[in-house]
């Protein structure tokens, strides 16, 4: 049942967060404008980002029924969202998920999975936190519950919420230390918005007592170990890892290292150990995997520099008759969505963004391909999963080429250890698995 309708005024903070974000939007007009020249970006999609939807899109909406929103900002929180999204389909079938995504690369990514003509599915863009966006998305979508993956909160839309009486909750709830000391500086706003909230599901109790810090209100927080335990695939097998490897030119003798997320700077360290190592493992092979697209430039320009080669995946489909990797080939992972498969490839990996200083990806998918994994110092993006992972030795910690080095050798000539690594850190993530039916049954029933 769709959330009551109540007549949407504007209120006196709609109109100055709608000055502000006016105002930051004519402050960064310049360098939106450049980043735009530069990768594409913000060009397309401003119906959506303006609350406008086609009329396609309007007649995809479910007449009756339930009606989730879930808020998924990129890529990532997609990602993580996947098992939950099956979960409360199963719930009922009057109940339709409208996904909403921020980024390009995320649009993209949503419409990919679920297209057009997804049964009970549909993918809409997010509208810009500006009252009059928000009030005509609202209008047309009329939502019975809202989610909000990991945090996502923004002024205008959760007072558009309250207004109509839609029920708002913090999905998978996040916050580092680092986004906690920004968050401070606009607290009585935070504190505002959490206290509207009808439920805040957090991934640990150090995350939860950030945002008590903030205002939120203990008796409606929920402590729950993160979704992406469940969106993890544990499967032994896994389709299209024979025609990956013929496509790369990869043979049964060698040692396929992949760096999954990476961030710019990593691809020196990579290649530095890969350098030191190929005299020593003359069957080794190196894959890179940046976690964004715009930095594939940069990787490649670095490669070549070390008087490598670069092999990319989109320029060696399936099908084709390529020849065997030579050692002074390296690969680089420029598609989406096979990054799994090349996992399954690998004799070990490394889960990137963490040897600079940016949080570090998810080294939960990469436990459960299978294969030993190894991370840097920089994991505040998954700290819990980090710090479970280490405890049980289930996945090691480096810092430099040297323990980069160390590691790889050691996998190499201590399989076994290294099989005894990954089994510790596969039944640690499993054991944790089960929170997305936890927040399916909370939005499947919004009253």
């Amino acid at each position: 049942m769709a959330a009551e309708q109540v007549i949407p005024y504007p209120g006196y903070w709609d109109i100055i967060f709608d000055l502000i974000y006016i105002l930051a939007l004519v402050v960064s007009a310049p360098w939106l404008l450049l980043r735009s020249w530069r990768t594409g970006k913000y060009r397309r999609g401003w119906a959506g980002r303006l609350g406008r939807l086609s009329a396609t899109e309007r007649a995809a909406i479910a007449p009756a029924g339930r009606r989730v929103l879930l808020h998924c900002v990129s890529v990532g929180e997609l990602a993580s969202a996947a098992e939950l999204i099956n979960e409360i389909l199963k719930l009922g079938d009057d109940i339709q998920v409208i996904v909403t995504v921020t980024t390009d690369t995320g649009m993209a990514q949503a419409l990919k999975i679920y297209p057009p003509g997804t049964l009970r599915v549909m993918v809409l863009r997010y509208p810009l936190d500006f009252s009059s966006a928000v009030s005509r998305f609202l209008d047309v979508v009329q939502p019975s519950v809202v989610g909000l993956i990991e945090l996502e909160v923004w002024p205008n839309f959760m007072a558009g919420c309250r207004r109509r009486r839609i029920p708002v909750e913090i999905i998978n709830g996040r916050m580092t230390a680092r986004s906690y000391r920004r968050y401070v500086i606009v607290k009585p706003v935070m504190r505002r918005m959490l206290r509207q909230l009808r439920h805040i599901g957090v991934q640990s109790e150090a995350i939860g007592a950030r945002f008590q810090a903030l205002g939120a209100e203990p008796e409606h927080m929920t402590v729950w170990p993160t979704i992406k335990y469940d969106t993890a695939d544990f499967s032994q097998r896994i389709t299209g890892v024979e025609r990956m490897a013929a496509a790369l030119g990869l043979r049964t003798a060698h040692w396929l290292f992949t760096a999954g997320s990476t961030g710019l700077g990593e691809e020196e360290i990579l290649l530095d150990a890969y350098a030191a190592l190929q005299r020593q493992l003359p069957h080794l092979r190196l894959c890179i995997a940046p976690r964004k697209p715009e930095i594939y430039g940069q990787v490649e320009d670095a490669i070549r520099r070390r008087g490598l080669s670069v092999v990319r995946r989109s320029a060696r489909p399936d099908g084709g008759h390529p020849t065997e990797l030579s050692a002074d080939q390296v690969t680089l992972l420029d598609t989406f969505g096979e990054l799994k498969i090349v996992y399954a490839l690998s004799m070990g990996i490394f889960s990137g963004r963490s040897l600079v200083p940016l949080g570090g990806s998810d080294m939960i998918e990469a436990v459960a391909a299978g294969r030993p994994v190894c991370f840097g110092p920089h994991t505040w993006n998954f700290a819990d999963a980090a710090a479970l992972l280490l405890e049980v030795d289930g996945a090691e910690r480096i810092s430099d080429v040297d323990g980069l080095k160390s590691v790889i050798q050691g996998w190499i000539t201590n399989p076994s250890a290294a099989q005894a690594m990954v089994d510790r850190g596969r039944a640690a993530l499993i054991a944790r698995r089960g929170s997305s039916r936890q927040y399916a049954l909370r939005l499947a029933n919004p009253l």
